[in-house]
């Protein structure tokens, strides 16, 4: 596969980041439950997303739907808010899973 500036990567190579990070994503859930510091882990995840959109050509619509729903995570934080938070992490795994079937 292609990648910006003309740039070959394997897919596979691309499938194993998006595997780690699909995993970094479901993480956020227990953090979170635990009360631990999840708003780092959630930075560290659309910072690569964001590069990874900037890299790969042809993906930018579920980029654009995945960041938007991790940004909105960001403003989840009381718990009243949490079973949105939940029903939002499993929407942005069921996208990653997408976007990984989709690069096979």
């Amino acid at each position: 596969m292609y990648i910006k500036n003309g740039l070959e990567i394997s897919c596979e190579d691309v499938q194993t980041n998006l595997k780690r990070i699909i995993n970094q994503v479901y993480k956020l859930l227990p953090t979170r439950e635990e009360e631990g510091d999840w708003i780092k882990p959630l930075e560290t995840v659309v910072e690569e997303l964001y590069g990874m959109d900037r890299l790969l050509i042809g993906q930018h619509q579920i980029f654009f739907t995945i960041l938007c729903k991790l940004e909105g995570l960001f403003l989840l934080t009381s718990d009243r808010d949490f079973g949105l938070y939940r029903r939002t992490i499993f929407e942005v795994l069921s996208l990653l899973n997408s976007l990984k079937e989709c690069l096979v």
